[in-house]
């Protein structure tokens, strides 16, 4: 009897080995890692990385969307979308003069294409070209589906000459006599870059100065972690403060309107640029 059983506990024994053997290893957990370059593969168009160049350009990555407009380029060197994009992006990291050479070959390619005389007019405006940008303009206006984005810009454009004639008569004009209420004075204007976008503070200062307003600052945010752009105003300073967030609107969208006590230098109205726009 004791053999029988100890005979039976042996073939238990070694059926859960051989069980054991046979059994599969559990499955992996799989690690997904972000794109850092990309390279050409089956399926994958003009179309496609144009559309990812969109989808990391939404979320800062500015790098990444580089290499994918540039990705796109190279699938289908005479199109439009990917070569647009990817001027605008040189002129958002103050690359203006790249992205004007960019956006006259796209003039010249599409001379029916509202959009890439928008740009160009726009990215004149930037560099100061006040008669070229109205130019260029009023040719977008003049064409199907860029009007309404162009006649802002044209609207930010006449503002820049207006000023430009104003200072110019001012410094012609004879000495007026000292009234006895003295005229609102300008505020002083500082622009903090708080997204890290290279250029930007300096495009932001021309807008700014073309509305007849003094900027007397440029700086970093530390960290470049502002998420929504904002106007901070010391007392005294609200209507400048809408006035300039009305003009500095993109998209439709607005700056945040934020009084405060007062600033640091004497500045009157600080911008500090976030991430939003990007």
């Amino acid at each position: 009897m004791t053999l029988r059983w100890l005979r039976m506990a042996v073939w238990c024994l070694l059926a859960c080995l051989l069980q054991g053997c046979a059994a599969r290893d559990p499955a992996p957990h799989w690690q997904v890692r972000g794109v850092q370059r990309i390279g050409h593969s089956a399926g994958q168009d003009a179309a496609t990385y144009f559309e990812l160049g969109k989808f990391h350009q939404a979320r800062g990555q500015l790098a990444l969307a580089a290499d994918a407009y540039a990705a796109s380029i190279a699938l289908e060197p005479q199109q439009l979308a990917a070569r647009n994009a990817q001027a605008v992006l040189d002129a958002r990291q103050g690359r203006l003069e790249q992205a004007a050479k960019a956006l006259l070959a796209l003039v010249h390619d599409y001379p029916e294409a509202a959009q890439p005389r928008n740009n160009l007019g726009y990215v004149y405006y930037l560099q100061g070209e006040l008669a070229l940008a109205a130019g260029m303009l009023e040719q977008a206006v003049a064409r199907a589906g860029g009007a309404a984005l162009a006649r802002n810009n044209l609207q930010l454009v006449h503002a820049g000459q207006a000023a430009a004639l104003a200072q110019t008569a001012a410094a012609t004009a004879p000495v007026a006599p000292v009234s006895a209420v003295a005229p609102e004075q300008a505020a002083a204007v500082e622009i903090i870059n708080g997204n890290g976008i290279r250029g930007m503070a300096a495009q932001v200062r021309l807008r700014v100065q073309a509305r007849g307003m003094a900027v007397s600052r440029l700086a970093n945010l530390p960290g470049f972690r502002q998420a929504r752009s904002q106007i901070l105003y010391a007392p005294g300073n609200a209507r400048q403060a809408d006035a300039l967030r009305l003009a500095l609107a993109q998209r439709g969208e607005t700056m945040q309107l934020v009084p405060v006590a007062s600033l640091a230098r004497g500045a009157g109205i600080r911008v500090v640029l976030g991430r939003d726009l990007a």
